[in-house]
């Protein structure tokens, strides 16, 4: 496996980030991402396109029930304190941040600010794995409707390479999410008398 790391890297153009090709093929070859939809690629991104970036900023590192940043915490504790569910959650957790990753990318390259503030209240742990596949599957919900509300932002915008970029961002994000959401429901079906 090892041999097979250091191939894939010396085969790919220098001066692209090895590190993000591979953990984006390792989150792709698990169960927890929707590998049927595929990121964008943000080369065509024009900062001058109409999409701004603050648009982002609260699913990004929002203060909220439903950024990428809050799933992270929320699903990386959720597996120290719940052995029931810790490898589904930490294996969603990684996808989180693979989300959180290519949304920081996407706000740079629109010009945008990935810095802002950052507080934890928002973050819900539980008191056993059941609570906590039920906070899941609530922060699912709302990152999935955020999602959709920033697509029919973006989808007010005259089309063009950025916005083409922007809306394959959100649908393979929001493929993800519909995954974890999907993922979170089994469990209850199958643990939950």
């Amino acid at each position: 496996m090892k041999n097979m790391a250091a191939m894939f890297a010396l085969m790919k153009d220098k001066g692209t980030n090895h590190l993000d090709d591979l953990t984006l093929g390792l989150v792709n070859a698990m169960s927890y991402s929707n590998s049927d939809v595929e990121y964008p690629d943000f080369d065509d991104l024009s900062k001058d396109d109409g999409v701004n970036p603050e648009w982002f900023y609260a699913v990004y590192r929002g203060s909220n029930e439903f950024s990428e940043m809050n799933a992270i915490i929320q699903y990386v504790s959720q597996d120290t304190l719940f052995d029931d569910v810790a490898e589904m959650i930490l294996g969603i957790g990684l996808v989180e941040m693979k989300h959180f990753d290519k949304l920081g990318d996407f706000i740079s390259a629109l010009g945008g600010n990935v810095t802002q503030e950052y507080n934890t209240s928002h973050v819900k742990y539980g008191k056993n794995a059941e609570e906590a596949v039920r906070f899941g599957i609530e922060s699912e919900e709302a990152t999935i409707q955020e999602y959709n509300r920033i697509a029919e932002i973006v989808k007010t915008v005259p089309e063009n390479k950025t916005t083409k970029i922007a809306l394959q961002l959100l649908a393979k994000l929001i493929a993800d999410e519909q995954k974890h959401l999907d993922l979170f429901q089994q469990w209850l079906k199958e643990n939950v008398k």
